[in-house]
């Protein structure tokens, strides 16, 4: 059912979302990220912000600062396993792999490496607290019009 809280959500962890993918383009070779990067993130953020979060407006904002965090961790891993499943599925193609299951397990240490990659305090300090902002404003969009 759609309520306020849900299309605040939506919007608002969109446009955060796009903003993080922002920040995140000086940590790629030559500052040139996936193409697919940004709309990603938007869809990403449109989805975790009408479902996770919206979902769950009306509950206070001690309960949104959790669901903000955890909405940034849902963010920062499937965005590592969108990157590492690309990565695999290219290295496949090169047949680098002996087998399938070989190719799986490789998309969970690339995740590991890229995450090694995206270890900035600038950037894990922006993702957590700017979730935990929107979530509040979400929140609060939730609560006045429920």
């Amino acid at each position: 059912m759609p309520t306020a809280g849900r299309l605040a959500g939506a919007i608002i962890f969109a446009l955060f979302f796009w903003y993080i993918a922002g920040l995140m383009t000086p940590f790629f070779p030559e500052e040139r990220p996936p193409s697919m990067l940004v709309p990603a993130s938007v869809a990403l953020g449109i989805f975790l912000g009408w479902r996770m979060v919206g979902g769950r407006a009306g509950h206070g904002y001690n309960a949104a600062i959790g669901i903000g965090l955890t909405a940034g961790a849902s963010y920062a891993f499937w965005i590592l396993f969108g990157m590492a499943f690309d990565q695999m599925w290219k290295n496949a193609w090169r047949r680098l792999y002996d087998g399938p299951m070989e190719a799986v397990a490789d998309i969970f240490s690339l995740m590991i490496e890229y995450g090694q990659d995206f270890a900035s305090f600038n950037l894990i300090a922006n993702l957590l607290i700017g979730a935990v902002i929107c979530a509040w404003v979400t929140e609060y969009f939730g609560q006045k019009y429920p």
